[in-house]
């Protein structure tokens, strides 16, 4: 080459080394007419020695990228919004965001009642073996207590009524695992032949314990100092009736929890009628727990005969009230309460109230209260 070609062949080779990224030497080193005729000609080498793009790692394909794309983006705003709520002051949060809240505490509650059953029926089990002769339980516990032909057919009839109440509405039950319970509870499914209904067992349900094995002298004494002193006085004594209380009270927060949460229990749709087959104790001490009658009001409740029927239906405010007992003839007639058993419940007893308000101008003035709900 030339002067002048080797002039500008080192300007050149010092313009593209000081613009160009380092790259390896191609060539020989010792060949200056190569490396200038090269550097005349810069674009080969540098676009051969362009890296090739690759994908960066845990980046997602183009299809992909595309599908996640809104659900992204929109996670992404989301996020934008909630820094920024984050930071507002607490005053400002509680303001902008508190109506809401309640807005939606509210229709979740109203969502919960109206979800709620329409009926609460209790049912008593049939007439046992026990209820006609008394020394059955010396033999027999209390928990395999046979129904007779009598309370099996009681039971059949009792399921009749509940079928021509609810006709084929949904329904549940809720039984106690004792052997009569059990047998009213096959003879109640009788007319729900061919019907998909929902069971439980709820060992909560079952009767007051008074042993496997009882001496009739004795409990003939235990009836008559309950009938003295009350089942619930003599409880404390005992220690009989208030584990009852206690355990119906935690049953009956386990039904709410069906109630209000249907489709953690596998049923579709909320179901419109709940039927617990139990005792008549515990008849009684469910109605105390739920419309919260005193030690009084309780004691004035007869105890429910073999399959009688006590009804419960839902009001607009999604609680229940005590509608009555069934008869024979379908006709709904107040539970048996008072001396005579023909008084009519305290209108208080028949709903739920958190609290009963008294005027209090004396410490009689509670005593009042008291007279008057036992009275």
């Amino acid at each position: 080459p030339s002067h002048t070609e080797t002039v500008v062949g080192e300007m050149l080779t010092a313009t593209v080394a000081a613009l160009a990224p380092p790259r390896p030497s191609v060539g020989f080193a010792g060949a200056p007419g190569l490396q200038t005729m090269r550097l005349l000609r810069p674009q080969l080498p540098l676009r051969e020695c362009r890296p090739t793009p690759t994908r960066t790692a845990g980046r997602p394909p183009a299809v992909a990228r595309a599908a996640l794309g809104a659900p992204v983006r929109q996670a992404g705003l989301v996020l934008r919004l909630w820094r920024r709520i984050a930071g507002l002051p607490v005053k400002v949060l509680l303001l902008v965001l508190g109506p809401f809240l309640l807005l939606l505490d509210a229709r979740k509650e109203t969502n919960h009642r109206n979800a709620r059953p329409k009926r609460i029926i209790l049912v008593r089990h049939g007439e046992s073996a026990g209820n006609v002769d008394k020394t059955r339980y010396q033999a027999t516990p209390d928990s395999r207590m046979p129904l007779t032909e009598e309370g099996v057919w009681q039971a059949t009839a009792a399921g009749e009524r509940i079928r021509s109440l609810i006709k084929d509405e949904s329904v549940r039950f809720f039984f106690s695992p004792y052997t009569r319970t059990l047998q009213t509870l096959k003879a109640i499914l009788q007319s729900f032949r061919g019907n998909s209904v929902y069971i439980t067992s709820e060992p909560r349900l079952r009767e007051q314990d008074f042993g496997n094995f009882q001496n009739p002298q004795r409990m003939e004494e235990i009836y008559k100092e309950e009938r003295d002193l009350g089942a619930s006085i003599i409880g404390f004594l005992t220690g009989r009736p208030a584990p009852i209380y206690d355990r119906v009270a935690e049953f009956w927060s386990s039904l709410y929890r069906f109630m209000d949460q249907p489709s953690r229990w596998r049923s579709e749709a909320p179901i419109e009628n709940f039927v617990v087959v139990t005792h008549g104790l515990l008849m009684r001490i469910f109605c105390m727990c739920y419309f919260r009658w005193t030690v009084a009001e309780f004691e004035q409740v007869w105890n429910p005969g073999n399959c009688e029927i006590w009804v419960l239906e839902k009001m607009p405010s999604g609680r229940y009230e005590i509608v009555g007992r069934m008869n024979d003839d379908d006709s709904v007639r107040p539970i048996k309460f008072g001396c005579d058993q023909g008084q009519p419940l305290h209108e208080h007893m028949k709903s739920p109230l958190a609290a009963r308000e008294v005027t209090f101008d004396s410490p009689e003035a509670l005593d009042r209260m008291l007279e008057a709900t036992s009275s």
